[in-house]
């Protein structure tokens, strides 16, 4: 059986869905280039500023690319805001940075201890790629290499949900690829940008997810525009330009940006996975909201890893014990979590009849009841004779 060890076994059905203290720190692969005793390609740095950033070479000059991802993140996140980067080089493809099996975004992950929550996988458009499903083809390999890459550090109690940028798209909405058939739980694909570049703001995405809490749906209204003159698909045609389609591709599960009559500046449209309806995590805020709990259940019962489990004489765990672990993991994922509004409630089960002296293992159920949304809007209205 190994070594003494807690196991999660996160269900992803209990929605019944139809057809700070944990902060949501950003990671970044994106194509740059070495400048000599400043930063080199594959190595991990940590910032809070742009300032930081141009320290370590990370300037207009030096790396435009870099640059210009990092400057839209601080721009919207502000000065203080905590960033883990690497530079890889432009030959470096995306499916590659996201390999679980090479020292690209693992490294990463790895050197910013456990920290990084969301990681934005970013490759500077070059030549002609290869096209399929309407964007560049290394974007579903690093779909692939990303998801089993956020497994692996799950499983480390590292959680991590990761956005790719959808490079180079086509325009072909038909051919676009379909997301919403897949099991891709733990990763986004971004298909927009604001500057009509083959590549997605990735580095704006990465900002408005750091700034704000675990539940909050990255296409919030309120929290205001992300951009106030213009918006592109990342085959530099403005997103206006197929309005009729956006139904058919927030459908299929991207996420790009949209305007709304009469309201000025562009929003995210939504915060899909890349997998079913019926998938718990197919958003991120969910992933999020459950990274978070984990993490927190997690350290409280870590304590208890190895402690003694006084029992009735009936051989049942004794009702002191249960009600011990309860209280400790409601109280502290309340407080954490439910009292600021991340969840809606959460209860905690441990069946006393368990025969923990015989296997050693006690199962604890954590129920999360998770925030509402309101992502569709319903308006009756009509003119009549009288008020009542």
């Amino acid at each position: 059986m190994g070594l003494p060890k807690i196991k999660f076994i996160i269900a992803s059905n209990g929605l019944e869905l139809l057809t700070a203290d944990i902060q949501k720190t950003p990671g970044l692969v994106v194509t740059g280039s070495t400048v000599a005793g400043k930063i080199a390609i594959g190595e991990s740095k940590q910032i809070f500023s742009l300032e930081d950033a141009k320290k370590i070479g990370i300037t207009e000059a030096e790396n435009p690319f870099a640059y210009k991802h990092v400057k839209a993140f601080y721009e919207y996140a502000g000065t203080s805001a905590e960033l883990w980067i690497m530079l890889v080089s432009d030959a470096t493809t995306m499916e590659q940075m996201a390999d679980h099996e090479k020292t690209f975004a693992k490294k990463l992950l790895e050197d910013a201890g456990g920290k990084i929550r969301v990681l934005g996988i970013l490759k500077k458009s070059s030549g002609s790629p290869t096209i399929s499903g309407s964007i560049d083809a290394d974007t579903d390999k690093a779909v692939i290499k990303a998801q089993k890459l956020a497994d692996d550090f799950s499983e480390k109690y590292f959680p991590v949900r990761v956005i790719i940028s959808a490079n180079d798209f086509s325009g072909d909405v038909q051919s676009l690829k379909d997301y919403s058939t897949t099991k891709f739980n733990r990763v986004s694909l971004l298909l927009a940008n604001t500057d009509g570049g083959k590549e997605a703001s990735i580095g704006l995405a990465l900002a408005r997810l750091a700034s704000t809490p675990v539940q909050r749906n990255i296409g919030r209204v309120k929290d205001g525009a992300v951009e106030h003159t213009q918006a592109y698909f990342t085959g530099g045609a403005k997103v206006e330009s197929l309005s009729s389609a956006w139904d058919s591709i927030a459908d299929k599960n991207y996420i790009f940006l949209r305007n709304f009559a009469g309201k000025a500046g562009f929003f995210f449209t939504d915060d899909p996975t890349l997998t079913g309806e019926t998938d718990d995590f197919k958003t991120l805020a969910n992933g999020f909201v459950m990274d978070k709990a984990v993490i927190i259940a997690y350290n409280v019962l870590v304590e208890n890893l190895g402690d003694e489990i006084q029992v009735t004489e009936n051989g049942t765990i004794h009702p002191a014990i249960i009600k011990a672990w309860q209280n400790s993991v409601e109280s502290n994922i309340n407080r954490q979590m439910t009292s600021k509004g991340e969840l809606s409630n959460c209860k905690v089960v441990i069946d006393e009849n368990q025969d923990i002296i015989k296997t050693g293992i006690m199962e604890v159920d954590i129920k999360l009841q998770p925030v509402g949304y309101a992502k569709f809007i319903t308006v009756k209205i009509g003119f009549t004779t009288k008020i009542d």
